[in-house]
């Protein structure tokens, strides 16, 4: 009976890290090789599948960790590349929060030249998103405490002390992963697993367009 009750008082909160689970989702719907495009996650019903991941009537924060971006203007390809980057996340943005997703900004986005190509000597400016899961580990262990699940979709392994941590703390963990690409050392610290499959992720695909 103590169990029961103190189950029905836990709080539920769920982490995700949102470059690691557009690359997953990506991967995992790709076609012959090629990875989806990015612009499939703008159709994903991404609160139904964890909904259905977890199965149950108990309330969850859903909190989505992202950079916090800003224009370059070193050049005028860098300028393009990050103003685009703006311009999306800020769709996406008001995408999940349709969803009652909350949008956490963290880290920075990084901008930086490729080597040169071996063929042309050319090089080309990229971007990529820098010390986000360091947000995400600070916030687990804010959060993390006895009355608390965490629930955590990720497949960075740099996570694994965040994960430790909060476990000492005495949260409750779940880890949710990839079909293609399970992670071992994150579900053995994990009071429970589970995964995200292409059956679930086509079932949601396209239900709010």
């Amino acid at each position: 009976m103590f169990c029961f009750c103190y189950n029905r008082l836990m709080r539920r909160i769920v982490l995700i890290d949102g470059e690691n689970l557009v690359y997953g989702l990506r991967e995992m719907m790709s076609t012959d090789g090629v990875r989806a495009p990015r612009s499939i996650i703008n159709g994903l019903d991404i609160r139904g599948i964890l909904e259905e991941i977890l199965a149950d009537n108990n309330p969850s924060e859903i909190l989505w960790f992202g950079a916090k971006l800003r224009i370059y203007d070193n050049n005028e390809e860098i300028k393009q590349k990050s103003q685009a980057a703006v311009h999306i996340q800020s769709a996406f943005m008001n995408f999940i929060q349709k969803q009652k997703i909350q949008f956490i900004k963290v880290g920075y986005l990084r901008a930086r030249e490729s080597e040169p190509c071996v063929n042309c000597n050319e090089k080309v400016w990229r971007l990529a998103e820098k010390g986000v899961d360091v947000g995400l580990a600070v916030r687990m262990l804010t959060e993390a405490n006895e009355t608390t699940e965490l629930v955590i979709i990720t497949s960075d392994t740099d996570l694994v002390p965040a994960f430790r941590a909060a476990k000492k703390n005495g949260a409750s963990l779940m880890h949710i992963g990839y079909e293609n690409r399970p992670i071992t050392a994150l579900s053995r610290i994990s009071d429970k697993t589970r995964t995200i499959t292409l059956p679930l992720i086509n079932k949601y695909n396209s239900r709010l367009l």
